[in-house]
């Protein structure tokens, strides 16, 4: 497959780099020094299923590229239009194009730059930065995706799309409800992203805190009654089962926008809890805890 990377960061450059092993064309969109140094020493992902060196095409843009077979979108949300306006330099009529990013808006945001018909959805279940420029570290999860078609369809290029993350050893797997995955981690991922951002504390702190816990209870649960009002699904327990999630995880467990706001990044707050705010007040749903973190954050965005 001839396949186009665009956001070479943790996520996009894990995959561009396994799928550049399993014996795919891989074209990494980037920028800046991260880009520069990858043009010159190559891509380095480092991670618990082996250790890989890349050399392969790192560019800015995909200008007089060919057409390709797949293109993922993996930029943080907030470049999101930049990103589509990138692709579509690539794209002929079977082009498929996968947004695995955070947030429920990205892939309405893609279809009405490139068309509907391209677009499918993707959700990834690991944890991977850029440690230095030029080098991605997976640091945990089990490097695990869900894909599938907006329409809730199982379709050809699904199942193609999901032989070839197998065949380059990414696990895979073809969701129905595609959509209903995306809100359900973007509930988890409001609660966790954006509590151990504001709180700058790992999640393990923050559920050994007396007024840190009920905070998170309310993140999430508020996060929930968006989903649920806008019709996605009936999410039943959905706030127990993020509850018993968090406690499953390692003490010392973040979150990347918790390494954003640690780091000098801009942080993703706008399509996390921002997006509950501005949902609520769509709704008519009261937010406060959302609000909080997000009027925190939103100076870093």
């Amino acid at each position: 497959m001839r396949i186009a990377i665009i956001g070479t960061g943790g996520v996009g450059g894990y995959l561009g780099a396994k799928l550049w092993k399993g014996g795919n064309d891989v074209v990494f969109v980037a920028r800046g020094y991260h880009l520069k140094t990858m043009q010159v020493n190559g891509l380095k992902l480092q991670s618990p299923e082996g250790d890989l060196v890349i050399k392969s095409t790192f560019t800015d843009n995909l200008n007089k590229k060919l057409p390709f077979d797949l293109i993922i979108i993996a930029v943080k949300s907030f470049d999101t239009i930049e990103a589509a306006k990138i692709a579509k330099q690539g794209i002929d009529k079977d082009t498929m194009v996968i947004s695995i990013q955070n947030g429920v808006e990205n892939e309405d945001i893609l279809a009405k730059f490139i068309g509907k018909e391209h677009v499918l959805a993707g959700v990834a279940y690991i944890f991977s930065t850029i440690s230095e420029p030029g080098v991605i570290r997976h640091e945990g999860g089990t490097g695990k995706f869900k894909i599938g078609e907006m329409d809730g369809t199982i379709s050809k290029r699904c199942l193609r799309l999901q032989e070839t993350f197998h065949n380059a050893k990414i696990k895979c797997d073809i969701i129905e409800d595609i959509q209903r995955e995306l809100w359900n981690k973007w509930i988890f991922i409001c609660g966790l992203g954006g509590m151990t951002a504001y709180a700058r504390k790992s999640i393990g702190e923050i559920l050994s805190d007396s007024h840190l816990q009920p905070m998170l209870n309310q993140v999430v649960h508020e996060a929930a009654s968006i989903a649920r009002a806008k019709g996605i699904d009936r999410f039943e327990k959905v706030e127990e089962k993020a509850m018993t999630h968090y406690h499953r995880l390692p003490y010392p467990s973040t979150s990347s926008m918790y390494y954003d706001v640690t780091h000098n990044k801009r942080p993703e707050v706008e399509a996390l809890n921002g997006a509950v705010v501005r949902f609520g007040k769509e709704l008519n749903i009261l937010t406060p805890a959302n609000e909080k973190i997000y009027n925190s954050l939103k100076p870093y965005s």
